[in-house]
């Protein structure tokens, strides 16, 4: 099905003829993302929106919310924690940095958070890790660190709201330390459920979720900024509606 099939009243997905990326051909302006589109607010409505358009799968889900804990599923701490042991972290889109409660201890927390609100709530938790958060775009918020000040920088759930994502892989690879990575998670646009449930795949989000990607864009476009991608076992299932990748700088590999 061509990408176009899934647009969206004023949203028009498209998909490169060269590499095969998806996604929406213009965006919010960020004054709009920084209120009328914080994630807390455009949440809510997605909510609202699949209870209307798929009652009945809505509400199955909610109730067997119990099956996220009989089954093993990855979370971005674990990811963490296998790939660094210390140093300073940084969250883009880190929302009120909630996620983060019960961090060990050897991690200095940073974030960068375009809702002005919750980005207060998390420079609040971030100061008691000896870090802090900063109200910006990432693109803004990245510029304002050193090269090399992070070990870790963390993408969740945040790529695919970003108006210039390869921009910001560039920077996230210039803050990271040669031996740091960055861990993603972005949903999985080759998934088999979004061919099953056409333009009603979760994964839709219009006009928040900018970018769709699938295993070989995330990893091409991975490379364009200076990143080898590894997936691992799981990290790319088709059966999954979402996809994890951990980046590693690609000097750091090549000198490995």
């Amino acid at each position: 099905m061509p990408a176009s099939r899934y647009s969206h009243d004023l949203w028009t997905i498209k998909s490169c003829s060269d590499c095969g990326f998806v996604y929406i051909d213009k965006a919010p302006v960020y004054e709009m993302q920084s209120s009328q589109m914080a994630w807390e607010r455009t949440t809510r409505v997605e909510e609202e929106c699949r209870a209307e358009l798929r009652p009945v799968s809505y509400v199955l889900s909610k109730k067997t919310r119990f099956r996220m804990r009989v089954l093993p599923r990855r979370t971005m701490n674990a990811q963490i924690a296998a790939y660094a042991e210390s140093g300073n972290l940084l969250d883009l889109g880190c929302g009120n940095g909630g996620s983060f409660r019960g961090m060990p201890a050897g991690f200095r927390l940073f974030g960068i958070e375009i809702s002005a609100e919750i980005a207060a709530e998390a420079d609040r938790l971030f100061r008691a890790h000896g870090g802090y958060a900063v109200h910006a775009p990432s693109l803004d918020g990245l510029r304002s660190f050193a090269d090399g000040f992070f070990a870790v920088v963390t993408l969740r759930s945040y790529l695919e709201h970003e108006l210039h994502p390869l921009l910001v892989l560039r920077e996230a690879a210039r803050v990271l330390t040669p031996g740091g990575v960055a861990i993603v998670k972005v949903p999985n646009y080759g998934s088999l459920n979004r061919r099953v449930m056409g333009r009603r795949w979760c994964g839709f989000r219009y006009p928040d979720h900018l970018n769709y990607f699938t295993p070989r864009t995330l990893r091409r476009m991975a490379a364009l900024a200076g990143f080898a991608a590894r997936f691992g076992m799981t990290g790319r299932l088709p059966t999954s509606d979402n996809m994890w990748a951990v980046l590693s700088r690609a000097d750091a590999r090549a000198r490995a």
